[in-house]
């Protein structure tokens, strides 16, 4: 786990929500933790529009944004020329379940955070995904971070468990 501090005026976010409450509270999070500069917008469209007028490198997006979605939003992201297509992206759920976090996932999400949302909570979600950036992958069928959660360590020393069976016949 990351236990620097990582230093947030780099960055600049758009948050795209559709509750007006969720997304000024994420916002003022933001700026409390310095962040570079932070704007919102209630709709897909605004954003597509956002984004073409500025340069983020971070999105919060709710899952129920309006006009096309948050996951399609997040995968037309990916399919942008550029580094705006690697840039880290937060899903936020309002009532999670298997197949909305799946479709998250798939859609190129960093993190993937469930309601209510805490300070603690971005916090700790944005020092992780900030200081320990995921490899990218582009694919034929998908583009974005690692979906891997946990490094599969290969043992490269003598394997012990072939030998002790060879001892006991």
């Amino acid at each position: 786990m990351q236990t620097k501090k990582i230093d947030f005026s780099k960055l600049n976010a758009l948050i795209a929500m559709s509750n007006d409450q969720l997304g000024r509270s994420v916002w003022h999070f933001l700026r409390d933790q310095g962040i570079g500069s932070c704007m919102m917008v209630t709709s897909a469209k605004d954003a597509v529009a956002r984004m073409q007028a500025n340069r983020f490198n971070l999105y919060f997006v709710d899952y129920d944004l309006p006009e096309f979605g948050g996951v399609d939003f997040i995968k037309f992201l990916r399919l942008c020329d550029g580094d705006i297509a690697e840039a880290f992206a937060v899903m936020v759920i309002p009532s999670p379940d298997k197949e909305k976090v799946m479709a998250a996932r798939d859609g190129g999400c960093h993190e993937i955070l469930g309601l209510p949302l805490t300070a603690k909570l971005l916090m700790t979600r944005m020092t992780h995904m900030i200081g320990n950036p995921k490899p990218f992958i582009r694919a034929a069928t998908y583009i974005g971070p690692c979906r891997r959660r946990e490094v599969v360590r290969i043992y490269h020393g003598t394997d012990r468990r072939n030998r002790s069976r060879l001892v006991n016949a």
